[in-house]
């Protein structure tokens, strides 16, 4: 998960309201992809949740409603309500949705990644897992494990191994910014060292993943 800035709401929102209309209408008035276009100008093409790239496939893709319509039907049009997910049913918001365990949650314990910063609550490890960040209050704590519960974050293999993948493709430059910023002439590269840092975190800004890819560059976490 990333930090997301939530961009303009998607005009056709605004001609239907709970009570009213019922969210088929959206697909009945041929209108999905006016609420991708702008799920997309937010998430770059990728999840939410997983941060895994979204095909545009409407099969393959899920706008997800973060509090359930069934929970509270009056959010059923609002912008700040709706994400864009993977349509895969072991993890993001189908898992969110169906899940026993996800159910019981309450999503006013979750982080909401237009709201909240994840790295905040989560800590991405090199292997590809990812864990409650350390030194966290109680509260801080219960968000944390509440979303990576919610979401399915460390339960799914194939989420993992899309995660070690991502990493693998860093890790050689980020393993060299590390053996130098341990070094004992680390003072005398400083700013070689943040020059590194710097363009590392612009590359992977818009990749798969990177969340797990700053962290790699930031912590280098591997347990």
């Amino acid at each position: 998960m990333q930090k997301l800035l939530r961009c303009e709401a998607p005009a056709c929102l605004a001609s239907f309201k709970h009570g009213l209309d019922n969210w088929s209408v959206i697909a009945t008035n041929n209108l999905t992809n006016d609420i991708w276009d702008k799920l997309n100008d937010m998430q770059h093409n990728y999840c939410a949740y997983c941060e895994c790239k979204i095909p545009q496939d409407n099969k393959k893709r899920h706008i997800e409603h973060f509090i359930q319509r069934s929970k509270d039907p009056t959010l059923t049009f609002i912008w700040a309500n709706i994400f864009g997910s993977c349509n895969n049913l072991n993890r993001c918001g189908n898992y969110k949705d169906e899940s026993p365990a996800a159910k019981k949650i309450d999503l006013n314990k979750v982080c909401k990644p237009d709201v909240q910063n994840p790295g905040d609550f989560l800590l991405f490890l090199n292997s590809g897992k990812v864990r409650v960040k350390p030194k966290l209050t109680v509260q801080d704590c219960e968000i944390a494990n509440n979303t990576i519960t919610i979401f399915n974050l460390s339960g799914d293999s194939a989420l993992e191994n899309s995660r070690r993948a991502a990493i693998a493709g860093e890790k050689l430059f980020a393993d060299q910014y590390w053996e130098m910023l341990v070094g004992e002439d680390a003072g005398e590269l400083a700013e070689l060292l943040e020059a590194t840092l710097s363009d590392a975190l612009i590359r992977i800004k818009d990749m798969a993943h990177s969340t797990a890819l700053e962290h790699l560059w930031r912590h280098n976490e591997k347990f």
